[in-house]
């Protein structure tokens, strides 16, 4: 169990990426739109759940579009959907890590693409003992978000 402080800095922390991708993804103007939007070319934030025991990982069942046979994915990657700091709760999407086959990949070095899915699952904060943001470096390299629709 992660002690009261540090529940309290990791809702905080998650509220702030929340704000900042609503920022991504709502922010207009009466001249130039959704200008901010476009120049970040993203509308999610990739980050990862740290538990005591390592990332927070979810398997999940796909029907490959190609085969029409059902597959599954880990992944560690998400994105915020939603957050309750009163009951110490998250709702997440799980991102599927693609290497540059297109093939889902655990290996952080091999990720190029993250592809949103449909599949949200409920965090408890309580088991969550950090944050951590995709790494600056591998968001250099191009990493696209794409839409899960």
């Amino acid at each position: 169990m992660v002690s009261n402080d540090k529940l309290d800095n990791i809702c905080e922390a998650l509220s702030e990426i929340k704000e900042l991708q609503d920022l991504l993804t709502n922010s207009s103007t009466k001249y130039f739109g959704n200008l901010l939007g476009k120049i970040a070319g993203v509308d999610t934030i990739p980050l990862l759940l740290l538990r005591k025991s390592g990332p927070l990982t979810h398997k999940v069942f796909i029907v490959n579009e190609k085969t029409g046979k059902r597959e599954s994915f880990e992944s560690s990657y998400f994105r915020l959907d939603s957050i309750n700091k009163e009951s110490r709760r998250a709702w997440v999407s799980v991102l599927c890590p693609l290497d540059f086959k297109g093939d889902p990949t655990n290996a952080v070095q091999d990720v190029i693409k993250l592809i949103k899915t449909s599949t949200i699952i409920e965090v408890d904060l309580n088991l969550i003992f950090a944050v951590q943001l995709v790494d600056t470096e591998l968001l250099k390299r191009k990493i696209i978000v794409e839409p899960k629709w």
